[in-house]
């Protein structure tokens, strides 16, 4: 739904790749805040910390054609839920609280429950909060380890590349009515 920070503007500083990965896990799993991690990736870098802050807020642009399609077309036929990676600091800059549990009926942060995907036990909490099973959920996510580890958790999982990606195999799964073919 986003564009990830760790793949975009990480990418300017390879030389420091393990580094800023593991800052990133640790934010991941809820053990720094998004304070802390800003001062500290800028410290790895050298690039002052609002400049981080500033190019962190451009790299996080929510696929708003996305979000339609979750909010017109899928909400009202299904259960929608989101797991992610990104805390909770970090997902306001994309809904306030009302505007995410209006379009999801469980959010499920990493840094939250101090489980990151593609860890199996992520995909079974998210399962149990919205009180199906976990073969009867499809996960949708741009990254295949992602994708896996639903899928060990006995999932479904489907690897999005674009929007029309998406709505060709929901269309191709059945997920989304004949007549919107």
């Amino acid at each position: 739904m986003y564009v990830d920070v760790s793949h975009a503007y990480f990418s300017r500083f390879p030389e420091h790749h393990e580094a800023l990965y593991d800052l990133n896990k640790q934010a991941d799993h809820g053990f720094i805040d998004r304070t802390t991690y800003t001062q500290a990736v800028a410290k790895i870098t050298g690039v002052s910390e609002e400049e981080t802050a500033r190019a962190f807020s451009r790299e996080h642009v929510i696929n708003q054609p996305l979000i339609d399609f979750i909010r017109g077309t899928l909400k009202s036929r299904y259960k929608i839920g989101l797991i992610s990676n990104i805390g909770r600091g970090w997902i306001q800059d994309f809904f306030d609280e009302h505007q995410l549990h209006d379009l999801f009926e469980v959010v499920v942060m990493s840094s939250e429950e101090g489980i990151t995907k593609p860890n199996p036990l992520i995909f079974e909490r998210a399962a149990d909060r919205m009180s199906v099973s976990p073969d009867e959920c499809l996960f949708i996510d741009d990254i295949q380890a992602n994708c896996d580890g639903a899928k060990q958790a006995g999932m479904q999982a489907l690897l999005f590349t674009t929007n029309d990606q998406l709505r060709e195999a929901l269309k191709n799964t059945m997920l989304v009515k004949e007549e919107e073919k």
